[in-house]
């Protein structure tokens, strides 16, 4: 408000295009002394904070209705702990949060088990402001799909929740998912 009201303040007083190109110059050098400012005091702020927010991750879920005949649990097993292993070590890399460990003893750690309820108060207690979760749905031998969501725990809402799916039931097909999920969430959730 108070910008606009010396940007009219300004504009009133002046007469002529050049008079009016300074004025207007001087009011955008304010403008962005004022977001400079601005800025210098938020980094300020949330360097006193501890810096980056921390966020909680759990194991992804897996469900299977593709209905085929053949027992595949050993190797979806193996693959949805690759999938979480290369999703933790991808977040872990970016600059724009720091990843929070979840402790988890007898449990699964994943949405279904404990669920959502006792895994959010953890992440909380661990110091996490957002909590990503999620699941892998294998829908045939061809496609599978991605689910997750991450929640800001202080707002207690959806920062995003992502439908993504990938092709081909292979270590390298759900590899492929696990990256991409990772830059999915880069991209879309923390921009």
């Amino acid at each position: 408000m108070a910008i606009v009201s010396i940007w009219e303040e300004e504009m009133s007083n002046v007469r002529g295009v050049n008079r009016q190109f300074r004025s207007r110059s001087f009011v955008y050098g304010r403008f962005f002394a004022f977001l400079v400012s601005a800025g210098a005091i938020a980094s300020a702020a949330f360097a006193e904070t501890g810096g980056r927010p921390a966020l909680a991750t759990t194991n992804f879920d897996f469900r299977d209705t593709s209905g085929e005949v053949r027992d595949q649990t050993a190797e979806h097993e193996a693959r949805l702990e690759a999938f979480n292993v290369t999703l933790r070590n991808g977040l872990s890399e970016n600059p724009k949060f720091d990843l929070v460990a979840l402790t988890c003893q007898t449990d699964q750690c994943t949405a279904k088990d404990p669920g959502l309820d006792v895994l959010s108060a953890r992440a909380k207690t661990a110091g996490a402001r957002f909590f990503l979760f999620g699941e892998i749905h294998k829908m045939s031998t061809l496609v599978g799909w991605v689910k997750f969501a991450v929640l800001d725990l202080n707002e207690n809402k959806p920062v995003c929740d992502r439908f993504m799916t990938y092709r081909g039931d292979t270590d390298e097909a759900w590899q492929h998912a696990a990256k991409f999920t990772v830059r999915d969430i880069e991209k879309h959730c923390f921009p």
